[in-house]
């Protein structure tokens, strides 16, 4: 008996030592591809961009069309050998049905799309448009996914998360700038500081241009700025982050933390699930967004039906992310759209909830959905009911308050100082209310005007400032101090008036932690917004004080909003700028956090001493 055990611990030692090195074998062979695969979709890309931006779109080029048949059918390949040897070592479903479903993709762009693209010899076809487009989104969304692998071993090093969320914006700046400087995606010549002054404003979701978006930019051009929008509002890192997550099927402890960050939210525990569902809502409410602009406009404003599809997706993305970019001149003041009163409306419901903050917006759906429950189980007689105190957490509370308090304000305000003046435009009481409204929305970060700002009053500027220092709510993406920073601010300097010790709100303490914070960002912000404003005065004093003043906080809070004084500014002038939009959108917080060294935990503490004030 002693013996049969001896044999068999024997054979299954043998088999584990088996199997772990098949596995090692495996693993390398997996590192291999990956190393390989990258380069070959990234010449593809290459051959893309080389097409898109040199070559006539209604064309078909049998070198390109032979050249990219070879990578991709190397590449299916490659997939498919990597998605068998992961099948393998991986037991991860989910991982499982993304690779496969990549590898149909990829076989069927290299033996379908691609043979039927190339046979075609009449190019002003409807068809050929989708499969053209088809094929580069995948090679597109290939290279992407790829680039996930990279930063999920970024990710598992010991780099600071901070880097990574400033670097991915830096870079994507950087490839904006590129893909806009080709021949085909501008009009006539556009300088060097022009494109990546777009590009800048376009990933930093903030709309301030210094060359016109609808004449300037072809519809390639007007597309690149498009994606930009898109990438930027919503994160590089989150979208990398979510296929790298598809991907492998998991996530390291240091990507869940740094997403906690990025996406302002403590759920680390499933927090990829949360992306998931950031992306989702995005997609979704940007699709419903669209299609209610689709029907809104005048079909005699467009020449072709997929002119107006552009159009309603590209200003449905631009507000939900609060870029504030048209394809019109004259931005939504163009008179085409001035007093389309339904358009307006559905813009600012879309500003208003790329504003509020995904964690605000699931929160809030929790809350609604037990009461439904609830509510339904109560008309039904169930007794079972669901009971979660504090379910709307206080954060969810503070934004939603200070939200409301900001938009009565700004709309009795707006109402007050422009009745005789902006809004004479419009002489019917719905045009005047509509106007309000959206003229309270639009300084949120949004940065659309359907009136004209240079003809604005200085009261009402003032106030506009105002609006757009705080901006929007924390996860989202608006920009600005945020509203709960500003609440926090306020609520600590009533709590002083009182004689409190501590800061309350709705029967909750907020942490010391919080209200250090919020004053560290709202003095920072001041300080860059000054330094700005100083260095613009030196280089464009003749353009007043009040709209450089106007200029710079625009850009910091990512607005878009400008007195028409962009495009006349100096080379320097736009470089502060740009470098203003980027800090901006990054946060002076985290772009500082990663230039100084950070001090070890204290455990000794100094004799306190109060400070005359």
């Amino acid at each position: 008996m002693m013996k049969v055990n001896i044999v068999a611990r024997w054979g299954l030692k043998k088999m584990t030592r088996s199997a772990f090195v098949r596995n090692n074998t495996h693993l390398k062979v997996i590192e291999y591809i990956n190393a390989f695969v990258p380069s070959l979709l990234a010449v593809a890309l290459g051959l893309v961009v080389y097409e898109f931006g040199f070559k006539p779109f209604w064309s078909n080029h049998d070198a390109i069309n032979f050249w990219l048949q070879i990578i991709m059918l190397i590449v299916s390949l490659l997939a498919a050998v990597r998605l068998s040897l992961e099948m393998a070592v991986s037991k991860k479903k989910l991982a499982r049905v993304f690779n496969i479903a990549g590898v149909v993709f990829a076989l069927f762009l290299t033996l379908y799309v691609l043979p039927q693209k190339a046979s075609l010899a009449n190019t002003e076809t409807n068809k050929f448009l989708l499969l053209k487009l088809v094929l580069y989104g995948g090679i597109l969304l290939g290279v992407v996914t790829e680039i996930s692998h990279f930063l999920q071993f970024l990710y598992s090093k010991t780099l600071n998360p901070g880097i990574l969320f400033v670097g991915s914006f830096a870079m994507l700046i950087l490839l904006g700038a590129f893909l806009l400087k080709v021949p085909n995606a501008v009009n006539g010549r556009v300088s060097t500081l022009d494109t990546l002054f777009t590009s800048v404003s376009a990933v930093c979701v903030t709309g301030l241009i210094v060359v016109d978006t609808a004449t300037r930019f072809t519809s390639f051009g007007q597309l690149i700025i498009l994606l930009l929008i898109q990438v930027g509002g919503l994160g590089f890192m989150t979208l990398t982050g979510l296929l790298s997550y598809a991907v492998s099927g998991q996530s390291s402890l240091k990507s869940q933390l740094a997403f906690t960050d990025m996406m302002s939210t403590k759920r680390l525990n499933n927090v990829m699930h949360f992306v998931y569902q950031v992306v989702f809502v995005t997609l979704l409410i940007e699709g419903i967004g669209a299609a209610l602009i689709y029907f809104s406009l005048n079909e005699q404003l467009f020449s072709r039906s997929i002119d107006k599809l552009f159009f309603s997706v590209f200003h449905s993305v631009s507000a939900f992310c609060n870029a504030g970019f048209s394809t019109f001149t004259l931005g939504l003041y163009q008179p085409e759209v001035r007093y389309n009163y339904d358009f307006q409306f559905i813009l600012a419901l879309l500003v208003i909830l790329g504003g509020m903050g995904f964690p605000i917006v699931f929160n809030l759906y929790r809350y609604i959905k037990i009461r439904t429950i609830n509510l339904v189980r109560l008309v039904a007689r169930n007794p079972k009911r669901e009971h979660f105190p504090n379910i709307i957490l206080l954060n969810s509370r503070l934004a939603l308050v200070v939200n409301m308090i900001l938009l009565v304000f700004g709309f009795i305000a707006y109402m007050l100082f422009e009745q005789e003046n902006t809004l004479a435009e419009h002489p019917t009481i719905v045009g005047k209310l509509a106007t309000c409204f959206f003229g309270t929305v639009t300084p949120r970060t949004a940065g659309f005007n359907t009136v004209d700002l240079t003809q604005m009053r200085l009261p009402m500027m003032l106030i506009y400032l105002f609006l757009m220092w705080i901006g929007a709510s924390p996860g989202s993406t608006g920009g600005g101090i945020k509203t709960t920073t500003a609440g926090v601010a306020f609520l600590n300097m009533v709590a002083i008036l009182k004689g409190k010790d501590r800061t309350e709100f709705f029967h909750s303490e907020v942490s010391h932690q919080s209200v250090r914070r919020a004053f560290a960002i709202m003095i920072s912000s001041l300080l860059i917004i000054a330094v700005a404003i100083l260095l613009i005065s030196l280089n464009d004093a003749n353009k007043g004080l009040i709209n450089i003043a106007f200029e710079v906080f625009s850009a910091f809070s990512t607005v878009g909003l400008s007195l028409g004084i962009t495009a006349g500014l100096s080379t320097v002038s736009k470089i502060v700028l740009m470098i203003t939009m980027f800090i901006g959108r990054v946060g002076t917080i985290t772009l500082l956090v990663i230039f100084i060294r950070q001090s070890r935990p204290l455990y000794h503490r100094y004799p306190k001493e109060d400070i005359a004030f």
